[in-house]
């Protein structure tokens, strides 16, 4: 609760001062401001009306919206910070040309800057749309250990939030590109799904398509959770992928342990422990072992003795920028890459 009122109070702050500034000096038709007005609530209200679509059987047309309106939530966002910045400069150079700071407030400089401002926000944020919709890049590293038997590659997946406005083709299409690979593994580390089991029949028969010469194997993200929880593990189970909740496999004569826990973030609020020592029962000191942990924090239990590798995700590379920087403080310092945590490798 604390958070939807602190979110509530930026909002409306934003939502004044934005307001404010792009129509509140000079003279504006009255369609002209109640058209922003709109803008401007709708982008504010896309994280509550979003919550507000999940689980909900609702047409595969009005869920589509729910993207656009994330969209637009960006794009209000941006128009703010960037305003903000704009005229922080602009206040700077008028004290250096000793100018007076109340021709800001001059409705023909204004309304030039403002018209670039807008332009130069919607160009950013459709740029920004155009890469989030675009395929994902395919990255490959070399890790290597005396443990590992035999080259193997695995072919890590994360944060795809299938949702019942993605498309079948786009998951086909995923699909046919992770096949592609050849992978002797593949790992999905959570947040696959945002929606309920029943509202993505298609989407996850299409998923259930991966191939790989050892198995599949998936652990529960934060948004599992929030949409069924341990119903997705039965889902995933019955797709032909290993679920990896609080369990592990070895990959024989390769010398691999592959274990997974469930989200240590929404886990125990969702009613299921974190059990490493049970994810890690059957892994021996000679084998090179991964750990599925969808958040990139330390479970309790996990250290260099007993992990080799940590695969997670949930930081979608830090988000919107500048708001990395929040997502990077509330991740201990890790948003994209590889890092050294007390001896425990992490990716």
């Amino acid at each position: 609760m604390p958070i939807v009122i602190a979110y509530g109070i930026i909002a409306l702050a934003i939502l004044a001062i934005t307001y404010k500034t792009y129509v509140g000096y000079g003279k504006y038709r009255w369609y002209t401001k109640l058209s922003l007005l709109i803008i401007l609530i709708l982008g504010l209200s896309a994280p509550a009306i979003g919550i507000g679509f999940y689980g909900l059987s609702l047409p595969a047309y009005v869920l589509s919206l729910q993207k656009y309106l994330y969209l637009l939530f960006g794009f209000v966002i941006y128009l703010f910070v960037i305003t903000f910045l704009r005229d922080i400069i602009w206040s700077i150079v008028d004290i250096i040309r000793r100018k007076s700071l109340h021709e800001m407030k001059d409705t023909a400089k204004l309304q030039t800057a403002n018209l670039v401002t807008l332009i130069f926000c919607t160009l950013f944020c459709l740029y920004g749309f155009y890469e989030a919709e675009k395929d994902a890049a395919i990255v490959s590293y070399d890790i290597k250990s005396a443990k590992i038997k035999k080259p193997t590659k695995i072919v890590m997946l994360s944060d795809l939030h299938i949702s019942p406005d993605v498309s079948v083709k786009y998951v086909e299409n995923l699909v046919k590109r992770v096949n592609e690979l050849e992978a002797d593994a593949i790992v999905l580390v959570g947040d696959i799904v945002d929606g309920e089991p029943h509202n993505l029949w298609a989407q996850m028969e299409a998923l259930s398509q991966l191939k790989a010469t050892e198995d599949v194997f998936v652990g529960l993200g934060n948004h599992e959770f929030y949409n069924g929880g341990l119903n997705w593990g039965i889902k995933f189970g019955h797709m032909g992928f290993e679920f990896l909740s609080n369990y592990g496999e070895k990959l024989e004569d390769r010398g691999i342990f592959i274990a997974g826990i469930p989200d240590i973030n929404t886990a125990t609020a969702a009613g299921m422990k974190v059990k490493t020592e049970n994810a890690l029962y059957f892994a021996s000191k000679d084998d090179y072992v991964i750990l599925l942990s969808h958040t990139p924090l330390i479970a309790d239990g996990v250290n260099k003795d007993n992990v080799d590798l940590q695969l997670s995700a949930h930081t979608h590379g830090g988000q919107m920028y500048p708001f990395h920087y929040f997502v990077k403080q509330a991740n201990e310092g890790r948003i994209a890459g590889f890092y050294d945590v007390d001896g425990v490798k992490m990716y």
